[in-house]
């Protein structure tokens, strides 16, 4: 028999939400199906009414934690008629993001804070594809393949002591020099 459609809301919703807060803290393998429904008071059939599986509904946790992020640098890639105004505009945005981040990173486990660190870069790559065909880079490498390389390159990069050291100038001047050289 095929399963009823789901609606977002309620229940599911709890789920997701106390999910989060679980797989945070606990990590994707030591939290379980049973522990994450009695934070939420519900039995196990229930989860299984909303989710197919605890892989599906960590899906659903990491795709609710990026949506607002997502939406915001899609927003501020739109608006910038080239590298030098995305780096400009990126910057804040990522200060801002990571003083967020840093709030519950306390307790999230490094398997979690290693997913998160992967998805960010795949739910951007898309918006990088579209602005390096906005601005017109012709590096002789396919766009969807540079946008990636630019992401893990400045991934490594803003997440190195070195970076996190530097003052804004320098961090600004360090991104443009990065972007230059494989836009180039």
């Amino acid at each position: 028999m095929a399963r009823k459609p789901v609606l977002t809301g309620g229940k599911r919703d709890e789920i997701i939400n106390t999910s989060m807060k679980l797989f945070f803290e606990n990590g994707y393998e030591a939290t379980s199906v049973r522990m994450i429904m009695n934070a939420v008071g519900g039995e196990i059939g229930m989860f299984y009414h909303y989710f197919r599986s605890k892989e599906e509904l960590f899906d659903k946790v990491v795709d609710s934690f990026f949506k607002g992020y997502e939406e915001r640098f899609g927003a501020l890639v739109s608006q910038c008629a080239s590298p030098e105004e995305f780096i400009n505009a990126f910057l804040p945005m990522y200060f801002n993001s990571m003083t967020e981040f840093e709030k519950i990173k306390e307790n999230m486990h490094w398997t979690i804070q290693y997913a998160m660190s992967a998805r960010t870069i795949m739910a951007l790559r898309e918006v990088v594809t579209k602005a390096l065909s906005q601005w017109e880079i012709n590096s002789g490498t396919p766009l969807n393949i540079l946008a990636g390389q630019m992401l893990y390159a400045l991934s490594a990069t803003i997440h190195s002591e070195e970076f996190i050291r530097m003052d804004d100038e320098e961090k600004k001047n360090c991104i443009m020099n990065l972007v230059d050289k494989l836009t180039h």
